[in-house]
């Protein structure tokens, strides 16, 4: 039963003794509200500060990835990929290596949705500027992502096409200051309900807090690490803990460490990089290690294998690569 928004405000809000958590079903109608325009942009502003200010609950959350589902372009679900990945972090430090394992899973007939958004001021690389210089046209309409999936078995779609409210919250950060919980449903989105899901988060312990909500839909498996700078990349300089979560059940395998010692920034985060090192005419150890990293754990969620076999089958299929070209450029 829907309730004024101003009643949900009130539940969060009203102080360390007062306020408590909303259920899945209030959460689910709050995050309706707000999605579908119902609200007032003071309510707005004051219910994901409020949130922000003290975390969301697994619940809240589960309830807010209900209200996105329903809210979701229906046109989606003619989008058929196997793998669906939410790019939504952006790198700082180093290139998005991750985008080079997509391309070898790409290569090899694994079908992968890249969905996300870009903050603009905030200095980093996103893969929807990045994608293009590597081959992979921008796509502007569901449709077309379709086609380039079934072309390319790999496309991108910005979340403006995928969920335009909730970009919208995401892009509010130049007015708040701050991120919001939109950051967070983004990444636990699956839009297509691709059968595995995979998210990369940065801060500490939000990944045990992702397998709880993951845990809650059991219709498809997922992977969740803290990846590097919040995207979904592995960053072979640790070991990583990934949480693997299927039929609502989760195991955490480690994925050790494959470098030894630190890289430094990268100052030029040139993306010609990248194209030299799938070309295979120079070296970059921290940008191969990321690459074979994260193909491992792609792997080792669809494929469904233990963490020595994934790494097998990943330098295996790193290896049988083409190095003349990406499989999605242009030649």
């Amino acid at each position: 039963m829907s309730q004024p928004f101003s009643e949900y405000i009130k539940i969060i809000g009203k102080g360390k003794k007062g306020s408590r958590s909303l259920t899945r079903e209030e959460a689910f109608d709050a995050m309706r509200q707000l999605l579908a325009g119902e609200v007032t942009g003071d309510q707005r502003g004051a219910f994901l500060m409020l949130l922000r200010t003290r975390e969301e609950t697994p619940d809240e959350i589960i309830g807010f990835i209900d209200a996105c589902r329903l809210l979701i372009e229906p046109e989606l679900k003619s989008l058929t990929p196997q793998l669906d990945i939410g790019c939504y972090a952006g790198k700082r430090r180093q290139l998005p290596w991750y985008l080079l394992s997509v391309a070898v899973l790409a290569a090899n007939g694994y079908k992968t949705l890249l969905h996300g958004a870009h903050e603009p001021g905030s200095g980093r690389l996103y893969a929807s500027k990045a994608l293009p210089t590597l081959g992979l046209d921008e796509v502007t309409s569901i449709q077309s992502a379709k086609q380039q999936l079934e072309t390319y078995n790999v496309t991108y779609l910005d979340l403006g096409y995928v969920l335009p409210s909730l970009n919208t919250l995401i892009k509010l950060r130049e007015v708040f200051g701050l991120r919001s919980c939109a950051n967070t449903l983004s990444r636990l989105l699956n839009p297509s309900a691709a059968p595995y899901c995979v998210q990369g988060v940065y801060h500490m312990h939000l990944d045990h807090k992702h397998r709880h909500v993951n845990e809650a839909f059991p219709n498809f498996d997922a992977l969740c690490f803290r990846g590097d700078g919040g995207d979904p990349e592995v960053n072979s300089e640790r070991p990583t803990e990934l949480f693997v979560t299927r039929n609502g059940n989760t195991e955490v395998p480690v994925l050790p460490e494959m470098t030894e010692g630190w890289a430094m920034k990268d100052k030029s985060m040139s993306l010609e990089t990248m194209l030299q090192v799938w070309a295979g005419e120079i070296d970059h150890g921290y940008g191969r290690q990321a690459t074979l990293a994260s193909l491992t754990s792609y792997l080792l969620l669809v494929d469904n294998l233990d963490v020595q076999t994934a790494q097998e089958k990943a330098a295996a299929l790193w290896q049988r690569r083409n190095k003349k070209a990406l499989p999605f450029a242009k030649v």
